[in-house]
């Protein structure tokens, strides 16, 4: 069967759609609630909230259906998504050519009966739809069509709600100027890695010369270095690593693994080119702790890759000093 076709502004719309974190997540109870009273208003077996990804069709609430996730290109939905401001009945999905041949229509549950309402978020893209399906062919009156509408408006502001919570929380553990993890984000990943009770590394930099850089040059300009530091910690990371700023000229990065000393020369050097290609007398002190058994807890953590940084300045700047800590295991 021919997919449907690809909505105007698709990576917009795609953007748009992950914003909100839920391609992968837990259904929220008030969808779940929604999709029960769309099939007990309506009289359909099945009721559906469905987000329409790039290669897939996620069924963030269902009532009637057991996949989680179906292919895109089998996708009802994602021919409801091409018309945002309309509703999509079909009496008799067998006698639709937009859906006739779809293995769900032609092989079990063998679906006839079908009406998607677009579901419309406020920068005006489809994200997915909420539908009603029968294994009979039925028509669907305005009466219907409204109290679909109605319940399409309540999952919208729920997904809203949920965008704007985690923006927020997004926000708390974001440093604003970098888009690095703050000290707060950097402490819960440390805790959590702690818990794992697996190594880990913990690095802490500091730049040299940044008070002269933003005293003769402004505020602006000790920014833009920020954020070149920033970006050099970000090209660093591997997986599961974790960049975090902690205030001022401060920073500090997480490593899952991987070798420690590489990687404090790697930033360090980085970090050299990057002022000296500006012109800047910037450069990096490096403290680091490596850890095989876990420690008391994160702010130990921290307070011994601090200290090291500390003698890294004090044993002549632009430096990295090392160590793996004699930390006993917990319990």
């Amino acid at each position: 069967m021919p997919a449907a076709a690809i909505p105007p502004h698709e990576a917009e719309r795609l953007a748009a759609l992950r914003s909100y974190g839920l391609l992968d997540g837990a259904c929220d109870s008030v969808l779940d609630d929604v999709v029960q009273l769309a099939a007990r208003l309506t009289s359909m077996p099945m009721a559906l909230v469905t987000l329409v990804d790039s290669e897939r069709q996620v069924l963030l609430a269902r009532k009637g259906i057991t996949p989680a996730e179906t292919p895109r290109d089998v996708s009802v939905c994602a021919h409801a998504i091409l018309t945002p401001g309309q509703p999509m009945a079909v009496s008799d999905m067998s006698q639709d050519p937009r859906v006739s041949d779809n293995p769900y229509v032609t092989g079990p549950p063998h679906l006839r009966a079908y009406l998607g309402i677009p579901l419309v978020n406020s920068e005006g893209y489809a994200l997915g739809a909420l539908c009603v399906l029968d294994e009979v062919a039925r028509e669907h009156d305005d009466n219907m069509v409204a109290t679909m509408q109605s319940l399409a408006r309540t999952v919208v502001t729920t997904l809203e709600l949920r965008r704007v919570m985690r923006q927020v929380h997004n926000l708390a553990l974001t440093d604003a100027l970098t888009g690095l993890a703050n000290r707060p984000a950097l402490m819960d990943a440390l805790g959590r890695v702690i818990g794992l009770r697996a190594g880990f590394s913990v690095l802490c930099l500091d730049l040299d010369g940044f008070k002269g850089l933003n005293d003769s040059q402004g505020h602006a300009v000790g920014d833009l270095a920020l954020t070149e530091v920033a970006q050099e910690l970000r090209l660093a990371c591997g997986l599961g690593d974790v960049a975090a700023r902690l205030g001022g000229d401060e920073f500090a990065l997480l490593l899952a693994s991987g070798d420690a000393d590489a990687m404090a020369e790697r930033v360090r050097f980085g970090i050299a080119r990057r002022m000296a290609a500006q012109g800047w007398a910037v450069t990096a002190s490096i403290g680091g702790v490596t850890f095989h058994a876990p420690p008391e807890d994160a702010a130990t953590a921290l307070a011994q890759a601090d200290g090291l940084l500390y003698e890294a300045k004090r044993g002549g700047r632009n430096r990295a000093v090392l160590r793996v800590s004699e930390q006993a295991s917990l319990g």
